[in-house]
Formats: C-alpha cells, sequence, structure tokens
C-alpha cells in the first residue's frame, strides 16, 4: 500500500486503474460464461451448446449485465483506492451534505427530461458526411445490436422485475460508473491539468464514448458534465451517484410503465414533438435548480462562506 508522502504520478495511475478495469472485468465474465456453459451442458448433456443463450434469456442478460458492472467498474475503482490510500483522495467525501442538495439534484434531473429527449433526438438524426456512410452503417449496426439486448431487459411488466432492474440498471452502474469516472479519472486527470473545467469535460467526454452508444453520445456528455459539476461542487461522491442513478432509475420506471400498457420498446422510444414552451420551462427550471445546488454547496450548516473552488 501506498504511503501518504509516497508521489504517485497520474499516468502510473490511469495505467493501474485501466488494467485493473480490463483484467478483472474480463476474465469475471469469461468465468460467468463458463459456468453457464457448463450449466446448460450438465442439463442437457446431448445438446450442442452456443452462447446465443446469452442473448435469449433476460435473466441470464441481467446476471452478466450486473457482474460486468461489478467486475468492471466497483472492483478496480475500489482496488485503486486500496492500494493507493492515503496518495490520492479518491471518493472524496470533504462536505456533508443536506437533503435539500439530494432534492434540487432530484429535481433538476426531472425538470431536464425534455430538453434530454430532444438533444437525443437532434444526436440521433445527425448525418455524417458521404464519405464517412460506412462509419455511420457501422454505428447504426452496434447500436441496433446493443438496442436488442436493451430491449429484453428493460420489457418488464412485473413488480418484482422493476426492483431487479432498478438494481441492475440503477443502483450497481450509478455506484460503479461514479467510482470510475468521477472518482478515479477525475482526479487523476485533475493531478495532469489545473483547470477543472477541462477535467470534467474531459472525463464526460470519455463517459459518453466507454457506452459505444454513439446516437446517444451528446446527452450522455453532458451527463456526465453535469455528475462532475456535482461532485466538484459538492466534494461528496454521494451527490453524483444519486444523480445517476435518479437518470437510470427515471428511465427504467417509464419503461416498466409502458411495458404495462401493452407498449413494445420500438414504441417507447418514438420521439415525440413537445410545444417550444415545454422545452423552454425545461431548460429554466433544470438552470434554477442547478443554481439553487450550487449555492447550497457553498455554505456550512451555520451559513459561513465557504472558500470557492
Amino acid at each position: 500500500m501506498e504511503e501518504l508522502t509516497t508521489k504517485i504520478s497520474p499516468g502510473k495511475s490511469l495505467i493501474k486503474l485501466l488494467l485493473y478495469m480490463i483484467v478483472l472485468g474480463t476474465s469475471i465474465q469469461l468465468l460467468f460464461m463458463g459456468l453457464v456453459g457448463l450449466y446448460m451442458k450438465i442439463l442437457h448433456p446431448d445438446n450442442s451448446f452456443s452462447f446465443s443463450f446469452l442473448q435469449d434469456s433476460s435473466g441470464a442478460l441481467k446476471m452478466l449485465l450486473l457482474s460486468s458492472s461489478i467486475a468492471t467498474f466497483i472492483l478496480p475503482a475500489w482496488l485503486l483506492y486500496r492500494t493507493e490510500l492515503g496518495a490520492n483522495l479518491y471518493f472524496e467525501r470533504l462536505k456533508q451534505v443536506s437533503l435539500r442538495q439530494y432534492l434540487f439534484v432530484f429535481a433538476a434531473m426531472l425538470c431536464f427530461i425534455p430538453m434530454m429527449s430532444v438533444i437525443s433526438y437532434w444526436n440521433e438524426s445527425m448525418q455524417l458526411p458521404e464519405s464517412l456512410q460506412g462509419v455511420q452503417q457501422w454505428m447504426r449496426a452496434s447500436e441496433d445490436s446493443a438496442a436488442v439486448m436493451t430491449k429484453k431487459i428493460v420489457e418488464e411488466s412485473t413488480w418484482s422485475g422493476l426492483f431487479i432492474n432498478l438494481f441492475i440498471l440503477a443502483v450497481v452502474p450509478a455506484i460503479g460508473e461514479e467510482m470510475v469516472f468521477r472518482g478515479c479519472l477525475q482526479n487523476i486527470f485533475g493531478r495532469w491539468i489545473a483547470n477543472k473545467h477541462v477535467v470534467i469535460w474531459v472525463v464526460a467526454i470519455l463517459f459518453s464514448a466507454f457506452h459505444m452508444q454513439f446516437f446517444g453520445f451528446f446527452p450522455r456528455m453532458l451527463l456526465g458534465a453535469f455528475f462532475g459539476y456535482l461532485y466538484v461542487w459538492s466534494k461528496n461522491i454521494y451527490l453524483p451517484i444519486f444523480g445517476h442513478f435518479i437518470n437510470n432509475a427515471s428511465a427504467t420506471v417509464i419503461a416498466f410503465y409502458y411495458t404495462r400498457k401493452g407498449m413494445g420498446f420500438e414504441e417507447m422510444n418514438v420521439f415525440e414533438q413537445e410545444p417550444n414552451w415545454v422545452y423552454l420551462a425545461s431548460l429554466i427550471f433544470t438552470a434554477i435548480f442547478v443554481i439553487l445546488y450550487y449555492h447550497s454547496t457553498k455554505k456550512i450548516v451555520h451559513g459561513t462562506r465557504l472558500e470557492e473552488d
């Protein structure tokens, strides 16, 4: 374990984190697939086994997604934290957070939903130049492949299924991805780059690119930047985790609601244009709650001004 006085270069920390993510993420997923293959072979010894089973079973997909989230994000981030304990302050919690700060984040996330919807529509409607049509076709094929698996997971109509989905799609990713991107990467890049705004946006771009969903790149980048500012302003990792959870949970609950109404995944994702005042109101109220949140992080319990970032 590194000592407090040890200077650890950001490059070394970054390489360690990436190695942990690659090694743990790959090995645990391979272990999971091997166990599934062994289980299927025991149940059906005479049948040839294909891993296409994973694409046909929503339960297997959920287990694969859960193990992947834990192995690729939570474990590597925690391992980096433990190996550099005392040398680098990951998962910063320098300030206590209040209930109203959680409420401001909750309100801002909900108010931003209409704007997020229209930004996603604009992003999906973007066309690359004619010379890059091959790239766009590859991007579309990748997106469609991911949508097939997403459909099998989110089309859930039972209450027990909803709570399982909330855990797998909202709780675990919110914790794991914020530990890696805001907790670790913002710290690592912050030791390279003095300007905190540049750090936030660089990590937000990496956050969006990591998901490999090109037609949702810009809205996810904006979310990543928002989570980054939540972390910088609050100096508490719990706030971006909470915001991330609200974003994922709201999408999961909406999918559950529409599935209960008999709507399919394709119908859920059809963009419906709202009056312009809806988007304007969405933007204004989001800004109001973000500003309220920002000012709430600048005071301590007795109202004394804290130092500026």
